[in-house]
């Protein structure tokens, strides 16, 4: 696992902007790592990466997204509510690495089940 030693120099996230700094509590778990990994993975297989002025961002949607979602929920990662023009949102931060999130709610109001997940590695 190359990538597991890319973990700990990974920039925290708030809900909005990058950190400066990635924070001590970075999970290393051997799951945790996993599902890391498998998120960098498919947001490379389907060209989901996108180069920003000090990161690299990595998305990943669908079954990936879905179970370090899960994953986050089963550590008992605090959810936070995100409402805007695009609809309603619910985020589980990923220690030190990003966010997973969920949109329950479209533009309309009208109830939807969609999920993705966003790592940022410093460069």
């Amino acid at each position: 696992m190359r990538r597991a030693a890319s973990v700990i120099s990974i920039c925290a996230l708030s809900l909005g902007a990058p950190c400066s700094a990635a924070p001590s509590g970075v999970s290393v778990e051997p799951e945790a790592l996993a599902h890391y990994s498998y998120c960098v993975n498919e947001a490379k297989d389907r060209s989901f990466v996108y180069v920003l002025s000090r990161q690299i961002l990595y998305r990943c949607h669908g079954d990936v997204a879905i179970s370090y979602f899960n994953y986050l929920g089963h550590h008992h990662v605090r959810e936070r509510r995100l409402e805007d023009e695009t609809g309603v949102y619910l985020f589980r931060m990923i220690s030190g690495v990003g966010r997973c999130w969920t949109k329950i709610l479209d533009e309309a109001r009208l109830p939807v089940s969609a999920f993705g997940c966003e790592i940022y590695v410093d460069i």
